[in-house]
């Protein structure tokens, strides 16, 4: 069971004492809840329940802001940074937290390398039948021991066709994998998991991941944007050269997120874990309530937030 720490500091830009280091950490940023792990953490699996990881960019964040539904998803899953601006965003308002960047692209031969290792298996869902089949095989070409497989289904704008989502889950039930990277983009691929995670469940799913154009990225059917451009923060003004007419809405949507990220109310949670306790006495950290044994409240990434407070109950 876990026990969440929370902190809290009124000002923007004033420094404040790193959480502990080795733990999962949340913050939020706007109206999200964001996560700050480890990878061994982001890939680790409890058997029977299904994490969802959502690798949040500016379109994501700012999507969030504008569609309460998709909010409301965002607050049952584990949001990852992808982005650059968000990145910085984050950065400024928890100065000296060593906020760290997440993203599905770059990740997604760590977690094949973490499949490869453990005897896991990984599922690519999305894409085209083509970039589907060239990013299983260039999976495999580098990882020999890995047992991976794909299937790319036909386009539909309706996610909740059944015999659609039929074709898509017996061929996950098939093959039976820990791991599914689903490739429709946002918030389509969201939806999907939110909507099919019991099915997902019982077929053996732990993980799911929505990682956007990844899939492309991987088979080598789409280039990225060179390093120093993804370095400096230019990535999505890269990748709307490339595709202009397909991303334009989606780019203009990005310019809002700086505003929604003034409406942040700054707020840290320290997920404490059985096997590395978080010592109580750490400076401006409260010990939150422990729920029950069995309690669906006490999964350690969705706990609820309690501001911490002095001995006067003033902010910490």
């Amino acid at each position: 069971m876990s026990n969440p720490h929370v902190f809290s500091s009124p000002e923007v830009g004033k420094k404040t004492a790193s959480p502990v280091s080795g733990l999962p950490w949340l913050f939020r940023c706007g109206e999200i809840r964001l996560c700050c792990l480890a990878l061994p953490e982001l890939f680790g699996c409890q058997p029977g329940r299904l994490k969802h990881v959502v690798t949040v960019n500016a379109e994501i964040f700012a999507l969030a802001h504008e569609s309460p539904p998709f909010q409301a998803l965002l607050a049952s899953t584990v949001n990852t940074i992808d982005g650059r601006v968000l990145e910085w965003t984050c950065r400024w308002l928890y100065p000296g937290l060593g906020v760290t960047r997440l993203a599905g692209s770059d990740f997604i031969f760590d977690l094949a390398e973490h499949c490869a290792a453990s005897g896991e298996r990984l599922f690519l869902l999305g894409s085209s039948a083509h970039s589907n089949q060239l990013a299983v095989q260039a999976l495999r070409l580098r990882l020999p021991r890995l047992q991976v497989a794909g299937f790319a289904p036909p386009f539909t704008p309706d996610i909740g066709n059944r015999e659609w989502n039929a074709s898509i889950l017996s061929r996950i039930a098939y093959f039976g994998p820990q791991h599914l990277v689903v490739c429709f983009g946002p918030p389509k691929q969201e939806y999907w998991i939110a909507r099919n995670s019991r099915a997902l469940s019982l077929s053996g799913v732990v993980c799911a991941y929505g990682l956007g154009g990844t899939i492309d990225f991987v088979a080598g059917t789409r280039r990225r944007a060179p390093k120093w451009v993804q370095v400096a923060g230019l990535e999505w003004l890269f990748r709307f050269l490339c595709e202009p007419r397909q991303r334009f809405w989606r780019t203009a949507r990005m310019f809002k997120m700086p505003y929604y990220a003034t409406l942040t109310r700054r707020e840290i949670t320290i997920c404490n874990s059985e096997r590395e306790p978080l010592p109580t006495s750490a400076p401006g950290l409260v010990r939150t309530a422990t729920p029950a044994a069995g309690d669906s409240k006490s999964d350690k990434w969705f706990q609820r937030s309690v501001p911490a407070t002095s001995p006067n109950n003033a902010p910490v």
